[in-house]
């Protein structure tokens, strides 16, 4: 039996890697979460308060439950303890399977990436700092550097907006003005591209088309990080501009690489989630296998992090296109098809 540890396991993305990874078979799984309340979700065997990623005392917690459970292999769903077991691999006794904390740190600034992005010939919205914003065409899509779930992000359609939205929140001490990009707004279709690499090579991907987000009338941006209706899609120029934008930001990808992108004549990459994998993708295999037969990226990631083989799987479009995933509060999740075919997942 394989024995790992989840950490964040008590959040939305949490919730369902345990449940794909029950799905998949043989492993004792021991659930960590700074958030007490939280641990009662996770179908998980033994749960663990753990201390949040910033504080001195997580490294040393994370050590002793790997320790008192023999684990074997951690998964740290949330990207910030991910960096934080990135940077400090040399001292944790059990497998990661994760990018290097260089790549990851330059996942996290937005500005960075999207730099990189720009050398290497990848599509990307015109970019900016606040001090390049007359450089730029207005509408703006205005968001912080860091931090994730359209964190402070807001459409704009004059540079007053922006330098407004901007001024409150410095003054309410949330920012500073170098936390800041601006970028040329670009409509169109919203993407997200995940994908697995092994080593620098490609294991499997997949795509989806997000339609409707939770809650978005009472959200300034309409963009509320996960969504409620999304499908999947498969679509060649996608698959491309996903493997070169990852390579963009790490010449040797090792891990779950998650890309988003706005498609209007072209697809343009918005953001590349290094180490992280997208909330939703962990429910994506769940339901796959359940109800199609299909692997399990969340089982194929953590096997590869052990050391095992994996089974054969196309490189791209790991799921059939056309399927939805419609979900929302208290209103459970299903697989659903345009026919009317439909299937509740939890």
């Amino acid at each position: 039996m394989r024995r790992v540890l989840i950490t964040g396991c008590g959040g939305i993305g949490g919730v369902n890697f345990c449940r794909a990874l029950r799905l998949s078979g043989d492993y004792f799984i021991v659930g960590g979460d700074h958030f007490k309340y939280h641990l009662i979700f996770a179908d998980v065997d033994v749960r663990v308060q753990t201390p949040r990623h910033d504080d001195p005392s997580f490294i040393p917690r994370i050590c002793e439950v790997i320790k008192a459970y023999d684990i074997e292999f951690i998964h740290p769903q949330p990207t910030v303890e991910a960096y934080e077991l990135s940077r400090n691999s040399d001292y944790i006794s059990a497998k990661v399977y994760l990018p290097n904390a260089e790549a990851m740190a330059r996942g996290f600034d937005k500005l960075e990436t999207a730099r990189a992005l720009s050398r290497k010939g990848v599509p990307v919205p015109r970019f900016a700092s606040l001090d390049g914003l007359e450089k730029l065409n207005s509408p703006y899509w205005v968001r912080t550097r860091r931090g994730a779930g359209g964190r402070l992000s807001l459409p704009c359609s004059s540079a007053d907006e922006v330098l407004c939205w901007v001024e409150l929140w410095n003054k309410r001490g949330v920012t500073v003005p170098s936390d800041w990009i601006v970028q040329e707004y670009v409509g169109g279709r919203d993407i997200a591209w995940d994908s697995l690499w092994y080593e620098g090579k490609l294991v499997t991907s997949y795509a989806r088309e997000r339609l409707e987000y939770p809650f978005k009338h009472l959200i300034p941006s309409g963009i509320g990080g996960t969504p409620v209706v999304a499908k999947t899609i498969h679509d060649d120029s996608i698959n491309e501009v996903g493997v070169k934008a990852v390579l963009a930001v790490d010449e040797r990808p090792h891990g779950f690489y998650c890309v988003d992108l706005k498609y209007e004549d072209k697809p343009y990459v918005t953001e590349v989630n290094v180490g992280k994998a997208h909330t939703t993708l962990p429910l994506w295999s769940y339901a796959m296998q359940k109800f199609l037969g299909e692997p399990s990226m969340v089982d194929i990631y953590v096997r590869l992090g052990l050391g095992e083989d994996c089974p054969d799987v196309p490189k791209f479009n790991l799921y059939p296109e056309d399927y939805y995933i419609i979900r929302h509060i208290d209103c459970g999740s299903w697989l659903w098809r345009e026919d009317g075919w439909r299937r509740r997942i939890v």
